[in-house]
């Protein structure tokens, strides 16, 4: 006996209804993992699905980086694929049991808006120190502390960095961490004092021919830096 078709999802929310959207679109997934949905969508997994994910966000940071300023347009759409990524991570996540750490997207969502609330005291708190003025660098400074309170097993300051950063996204977060924790980490086998650059037009072309340099001599420039960035937080 074959199964029936799965009914037509229902009409799109009336504009306004970010809730009933919501609902909608998780709807849609759920539909296209279910048995009689999508066979490719349904095939997927966390790890055959995540680089799309990667691709996505750069593809946001193409329209946010648009030549005339940021692309709204192209943004839009780019949000929606990425949050489409969000969604389907979190329905395969909502398959597995609790008990074996599964977990739903009003999980993520609730989980996210505690931790927004939590790291912001100056503008959530129940005393007065919502009232508190504060600079940026000041509720950054408290961002960070209360980040590595929920997080006590980093004991280092370059525990937690993400293995697949991009090796320049890398290397910037490391000198961030060094600078803040007050470790030497100038680079001393650079070889040679590096040029001023007075804008990042400048700085850009430098790194270009870096890597044209690195191109032509055999080199993956992109390997080399994380491989001596990796080296540097392990000494």
């Amino acid at each position: 006996m074959t199964r029936s078709r799965q009914e037509h999802p229902a009409p799109v929310p009336e504009p306004g209804d970010l809730g009933g959207s919501f609902e909608h679109l998780m709807g849609l997934m759920q539909t296209l993992r279910s048995p009689d949905g999508c066979a490719w969508t349904s095939a997927q997994t966390h790890a055959s699905i995540m680089h799309y994910l990667i691709e996505e966000t750069y593809e946001v940071a193409e329209a946010v980086e648009a030549p005339g300023g940021v692309n709204l347009p192209l943004l839009r759409e780019e949000l929606g694929d990425v949050l489409l990524n969000v969604i389907f991570h979190a329905t395969m996540a909502a398959e597995t049991p609790a008990a074996q750490g599964g977990f739903t997207m009003q999980d993520v969502i609730n989980e996210l808006a505690a931790k927004l609330v939590r790291r912001n005291p100056h503008v959530f708190a129940a005393t007065g120190q919502g009232s508190e003025k504060l600079s940026a660098a000041d509720i950054y400074d408290t961002w960070d502390q209360l980040k590595k309170a929920e997080k006590p097993e980093r004991t280092g300051p370059f525990d937690g960095l993400p293995p697949a950063l991009p090796a320049l996204a890398l290397a910037a977060k490391v000198a961030e961490r060094a600078e803040t924790a007050g470790a030497d980490l100038t680079g001393a086998d650079a070889g040679g004092q590096l040029p001023a650059f007075a804008n990042e037009q400048e700085l850009g072309a430098y790194l270009y021919e870096l890597a044209a340099s690195a191109r032509t001599a055999g080199l993956d420039a992109e390997r080399a830096l994380r491989t001596y960035v990796q080296g540097l937080i392990r000494d």
